[in-house]
């Protein structure tokens, strides 16, 4: 097999397409005023025609990225192989008078059916196979579904066919060395300390009547009754009902009443059923006493009695320590999304809508198979969170866009800074997928070669030392506009934290399987 490759647009890599919003009724690729042979086209006008919040924006534009044509030319004796192959499958599909079923030989085949009927099959079932195979060997990095058209296809003899297809474009970015990323600071305060600490020792408070109004976080003693239209409602009746003021542990309402309420106050109100809020329910609440939690003294002699520590100092400490592992796990977490965030923003101008529908692809087949496990359909999904179809659809092309920007840029910053994924980098890796798979790395490294998934895989390492580079090399600033020290954002050990750190983060932080069609 002979593949010739020929790019189709070599002077820019993006260009405006005469395409619409894509079409459910019609085939993969297909959409209205698409001039297929054309990479780069004039922008058209795609509104309705009618008032819509599509007639403020003029027009709505689509890209096509980069394209190239592959000539592919079989010879006869391979195409003869496959014509072999589609006479056996035929054989094994037919009864043919005399023979046993698959043993019918290809003369007799033709007798009856003709010799284009295996030539036909043949070309239906190996052209895609010769495409992929020159898209392999050839490194082709495609994005979207090929343009086929036979260029050779006689009665006998060798097969040629062309392909156009559309390639993930190249870019450069410029300012990944020097990014600024602000992150909350890693270091507790001595309020949030002195307020972890309170909460131990809310456990052993002690309960004190007082002689004034209740505050949030007061326990009040209540007699209390709800009723619905004259009727008392079940469960919704006590005498002496211990409550604390601002737990919300009813509705909203009895907490704002209760604020400022004295012992001996009466309340009546009505307040909507938390559960059915078209009915509205009665209370009658009378406030029997007031009373504030009242704190053990923080002392080391209390310290040592209650915790495990042995003294205040000693308590203070390991909360702080505890404190900071959360934060800086929160602190690392906001680095990486705003570095992809800022890095994603590196790519100027319109990026190929092939890869942005890929990528919308991918979210939504994730998406309908989680919600497949429970038993519930994107509608009703959609109907339970209070979505809006069009702004779902338009935060998840967004979400897509951004995804994409940033498989661009992390690309662009992989060969900007030389960074490879070696074997020790896919040994590695393959490791860590064997972890979860069931499968062994060995099996895993057959499996996906099969397939050319090394490639992808290999473009997800890079990926992933891309954004590392870009992360390391940033500036870290804190709220208070401080920098930063890379050295704060270390963890501590899981004995310092009192836990362990089982976080799993993905190659980059992005889609993990790094197919050719999506980001």
């Amino acid at each position: 097999m002979k593949t010739t490759l020929t790019p189709l647009d070599p002077a820019d890599f993006i260009g405006p397409a005469p395409v619409t919003e894509p079409d459910p009724s019609q085939p993969d690729g297909a959409s209205a005023g698409d001039d297929a042979g054309s990479p780069i086209a004039e922008k058209t006008d795609v509104s309705d025609g009618e008032d819509s919040p599509r007639d403020s924006e003029a027009t709505s534009e689509r890209f096509i990225g980069p394209r190239v044509k592959l000539t592919v030319e079989v010879d006869a004796e391979t195409f003869d192989t496959d014509i072999e192959a589609a006479f056996r499958k035929l054989a094994r599909e037919v009864r043919i008078p005399g023979f046993r079923p698959g043993r019918a030989p290809r003369r007799v085949l033709e007798s009856h059916f003709g010799s284009e009927i295996g030539r036909a099959q043949a070309l239906e079932e190996a052209v895609p196979r010769y495409y992929a195979e020159a898209v392999r060997d050839n490194h082709v990095d495609v994005v979207n579904q090929p343009e086929l058209e036979l260029t050779l296809d006689g009665s006998d003899g060798p097969v040629a066919f062309e392909a156009t297809v559309e390639i993930r474009p190249v870019v450069s970015v410029s300012g990944y060395e020097d990014l600024q990323i602000e992150i909350p600071s890693p270091v507790p305060t001595d309020e949030e300390i002195d307020a972890r600490i309170d909460e131990t020792r809310r456990q052993f408070a002690d309960i004190a009547e007082v002689d004034r109004a209740a505050a949030q976080g007061d326990r009040v003693t209540i007699d209390i009754e709800g009723s619905v239209e004259g009727e008392p409602l079940p469960g919704l009746a006590a005498q002496d009902y211990l409550y604390e003021v601002g737990s919300g542990g009813i509705v909203p309402e009895v907490d704002e009443h209760l604020t400022g309420c004295e012992a001996g106050t009466d309340l009546s109100f009505s307040a909507p059923h938390p559960v059915q809020p078209e009915m509205e329910i009665d209370f009658e609440i009378t406030v029997n006493t007031v009373s504030e939690l009242v704190l053990p003294e923080l002392t080391d002699d209390w310290v040592d009695e209650n915790t495990e520590h042995d003294s205040v100092a000693e308590l203070r400490d390991a909360t702080a320590r505890q404190l900071s592992f959360g934060r800086i796990m929160q602190a690392n977490m906001v680095l990486r999304e705003e570095a992809q965030k800022q890095i994603a923003d590196l790519v100027e101008g319109p990026v190929p809508d092939a890869m942005i529908s890929g990528a919308i692809a991918d979210r939504m087949q994730e998406l309908g198979s989680g919600l497949q496990q429970r038993n519930m359909t994107i509608e009703e999904w959609l109907e339970a969170t209070g979505q809006e179809p069009a702004s779902f659809i338009g935060e998840l092309r967004d979400d897509a866009e951004r995804g994409v920007r940033l498989d661009l840029a992390l690309r662009a910053v992989a060969a900007a800074e030389s960074l490879e994924a070696d074997d020790d980098d896919i040994d590695g890796e393959l490791e860590r997928m064997a972890a979860t798979d069931g499968r062994s790395a060995a099996q895993l490294r057959e499996v996906i070669a099969d397939t050319d998934g090394l490639a992808h895989l290999s473009s997800a390492i890079c990926k992933s030392k891309a954004l590392q580079w870009a992360i390391e090399a940033a500036t870290l600033i804190g709220p208070d506009g401080d920098t930063i020290e890379r050295s704060a954002l270390e963890l501590p050990t899981a004995d310092d934290a009192g836990g362990t750190d089982d976080t799993d983060d993905d190659l980059d932080g992005t889609d993990s399987d790094d197919r050719g069609d999506t980001p």
